[in-house]
């Protein structure tokens, strides 16, 4: 599976991330760091798990820090 860093864009919007967060995101830097709320976390794992039917742990979710971490776990 190949997922996009605009899939993944799209998918913090549908997991209720606000539209300016998104537009301003640096994918190198933490997310929390740029206005991604840790209550946002849960979301978007389930956004995840929802539309590219791939389940994270616990342990792997803290692991991912950057919207890089993301696509490469979901691209690996």
């Amino acid at each position: 599976m190949t997922v996009t860093r605009e899939e993944l864009l799209d998918l913090l919007l549908d997991a209720g991330v606000e539209p300016d967060v998104v537009d301003g995101l640096d994918p190198s830097l933490p997310l929390v760091r740029q206005g991604v709320d840790s209550v946002d976390y849960p979301a978007i794992l389930l956004a995840i798990a929802d539309r590219f039917k791939v389940s994270i742990s616990e342990k792997e979710a803290c692991e991912l820090k950057t919207l890089e971490d993301f696509e490469k776990r979901l691209n690996r």
